[in-house]
């Protein structure tokens, strides 16, 4: 068994990208965002090698969402056992995830998080960066095509889904599944603070998609724009900082192999 230790973002990519050779699996031991950077660098490498998941992170999504134990020695034993699991993966122009993206309100506390970031991140690492985003953001509209039929002109901001949870134990929507061969896109149709409220209360007790201002709908390909084209706006993937808008997001049907419980 080779051991791998990262001091810096790229180096668990860098790492998954260039196994050994017999490498029969890449656990990776870390949070959502060590998560995503093996699985990035494993799909870059176009080797199939299953992941193993440690979930030692603030959130731990796709840990909660595939029932990976959230202790340690338990979830090595889920990789001794050797049980895979076919997942599909969502994709940017750019990079890989596996769990969403967000374009809106959550982009922006990401950014803030990102730019002001010393060390590893908590829950309490979130607080003032909502605080801040809440107060300062001034809500820019969004274009949307779900599968190239428009649906958003004017959107507020705009959720896309690999897993039915968002961040941890909340759960955004139970119709979402990692290996439908689908995209589960959220477009919130109203901006401001107050709707920004009533979407989160919304997103906390599981009703969000039944809002009347706010369209669900699956689909394989999803492309994202500024209404003001001139403006620079960002989006997250994987809680990480993903780029500019526009974009397009789509799916990867049964891109990754993961160890799970058997």
């Amino acid at each position: 068994m080779d051991v791998f230790k990262t001091s810096r973002r790229g180096n668990a990519e860098w790492a998954a990208a260039n196994p050994p050779d017999g490498c029969s699996a890449i656990a990776a031991m870390g949070g959502d965002g060590t998560i995503n950077e093996v699985a990035h660098g494993i799909l870059e490498s176009g080797r199939d090698i299953p992941l193993g998941i440690i979930p030692v992170g603030t959130a731990n999504v796709l840990a909660r969402e595939l029932g990976v134990p959230l202790d340690y020695e338990q979830a090595c034993h889920v990789i001794a056992r050797g049980n895979t699991r076919r997942i599909d993966v969502g994709r940017d122009e750019q990079r890989y995830f596996v769990l969403m993206a967000g374009v809106g309100f959550d982009a922006e506390v990401v950014r803030i998080i990102e730019s002001n970031r010393k060390g590893s991140i908590s829950i309490l690492t979130y607080a003032m960066p909502i605080l801040k985003a809440f107060w300062q953001y001034d809500f820019p509209r969004f274009s949307v095509e779900v599968d190239g039929r428009p649906l958003g002109e004017g959107a507020g901001s705009v959720f896309i889904s690999n897993t039915r949870r968002y961040t941890g134990p909340l759960v955004i929507t139970n119709r979402a599944r990692v290996d439908d061969g689908e995209l589960d896109v959220f477009i919130f149709r109203e901006s401001g603070k107050l709707k920004l409220l009533k979407y989160s209360v919304g997103t906390l007790f599981w009703v969000a998609d039944r809002f009347c201002d706010v369209t669900y709908v699956r689909g394989k390909e999803v492309r994202v724009s500024p209404v003001n084209s001139s403006r620079d706006v960002a989006y997250q993937i994987d809680g990480d900082s993903g780029g500019k808008l526009p974009q397009t997001f789509s799916v990867v049907p049964s891109a990754l192999s993961v160890l799970v419980p058997g």
